[in-house]
């Protein structure tokens, strides 16, 4: 069973705030369960990220961060040549809708001290929403407060 962050979000809002939606990464890049924490690690490096989706046939059954590698397979000495992605993932996924103000996934990241959330419209995929994302809104409201 999915863990739905709008479930425990209200939507009631007197003060005009600025969408998740504005400001998550898209699109979402995944990797097959059956990959392994190198091929994981490589695709991360590449692309420039923290963390994939890991998907099963068309669904997304987890997630897969820096941290992860790094603690779970580095720490835990083992081999990232053969231990699988899905043995390492995070599930289930935690999501947020993508109209849903950027202060309240972070107020939700930071009481469940994650760095990575993913966001959904209508029920689908759409997006990511991660610390880096939150550091460009809040340096993005600094500047425009210094205007």
């Amino acid at each position: 069973m999915k863990k739905d962050v709008s479930d425990n979000l209200s939507e009631d809002s007197d003060i005009l705030q600025e969408e998740i939606g504005d400001f998550m990464s898209a699109p979402v890049l995944s990797i097959d369960h059956t990959s392994t924490a190198q091929e994981a690690a490589r695709y991360m490096q590449a692309s420039n990220i923290g963390s994939l989706l890991v998907k099963e046939y068309q669904d997304y059954v987890g997630i897969i961060t820096e941290t992860d590698l790094s603690r779970k397979v580095v720490g835990a000495g083992l081999n990232p040549e053969t231990t699988l992605v899905s043995a390492i993932m995070s599930s289930p996924l935690q999501k947020i809708d993508r109209y849903f103000p950027v202060e309240e996934a972070n107020e939700y990241m930071h009481k469940n001290k994650i760095r990575h959330l993913v966001v959904t419209e209508e029920d689908k995929v759409v997006g990511m929403l991660s610390m880096k994302d939150l550091v460009a809104y809040y340096a993005k409201s600094s500047f425009r407060m210094q205007e």
